[in-house]
């Protein structure tokens, strides 16, 4: 797997492809890691990264969202 890096997001943003992003805030807690296994791993540092797909669409981001308790996890 590789991780998104901020010009792929921009090329996906340019396609119209909403991707999710995880800020600083993050706590490593792992919760998106549990629900969206697909989109979301833990780094070397134990903060969660998202993971580059084509489409985040019915892979669980906003379940993902719901459950971070830092509110870390946003669409952009």
């Amino acid at each position: 797997m590789s991780l998104l890096t901020e010009e792929q997001r921009k090329e996906l943003q340019e396609a119209g492809v909403k991707t999710p992003h995880v800020n600083e805030t993050c706590i490593g807690c792992s919760a998106c890691v549990a629900i969206s296994p697909e989109v979301f791993e833990l780094d070397d540092e134990w903060m969660s990264v998202v993971i580059k797909c084509d489409n985040y669409d019915g892979k669980g981001v906003d379940d993902s969202i719901g459950a971070c308790p830092v509110d870390a996890i946003t669409w952009k």
